[in-house]
């Protein structure tokens, strides 16, 4: 009889679990929560369900924010690079796609980062806002700082609009 995908995840899940270490099953937990929001409606990507990312859009500016948790560490034990462009990027795209025609798309034709400083607070906050904001292109830039207003880095970006794929 083959395995199916739910008989190998319960395996895998069981096997982990007894190997586990404390900052394991709170990675875990982190991820099951994330998985389980997206199920529920409260996330609509995964990526933004296993960040536990949150946004508040304005017409100007937008405020991502996600904890600080060993699921976002480097090898340091501090929030990785990538994710601080990950939540610049989300910040500044959202809002750049919530300003543009319906029916439209954005797509990141460019993005910069400058990285200022490291935390090891609670959260990661993202605060998007627009430069120039033409017909076809946008110019956004945005700031990441902690829960405690130290600024972390700035990035800048181009979004493109598209039409949607059929």
């Amino acid at each position: 009889m083959t395995t199916s995908t739910k008989e190998k995840a319960e395996e895998l899940l069981q096997q982990i679990l007894s190997e586990s270490t404390p900052e394991d099953e709170e990675v875990l937990m982190h991820l099951l929560d994330g998985l389980r929001d997206k199920q529920t409606g409260f996330h609509h990507r995964y990526i933004n369900a296993a960040l536990h990312m949150t946004g508040e859009f304005y017409p100007d500016h937008s405020i991502i924010r996600i904890p600080i948790t060993p699921v976002i560490h480097n090898t340091i034990k501090l929030p990785h690079g990538g994710i601080l462009a990950t939540i610049a990027d989300a910040a500044m795209g959202e809002l750049a796609a919530r300003s543009i025609e319906p029916g439209k798309n954005v797509v990141t034709t460019n993005l910069h980062i400058n990285y200022l400083a490291t935390t090891t607070n609670k959260e990661l906050i993202a605060k998007g806002s627009f430069v120039n904001k033409g017909r076809r292109m946008l110019v956004m830039e945005c700031v990441i700082e902690d829960e405690t207003g130290k600024k972390l880095a700035t990035a800048t970006a181009t979004f493109f609009v598209i039409e949607p794929r059929k």
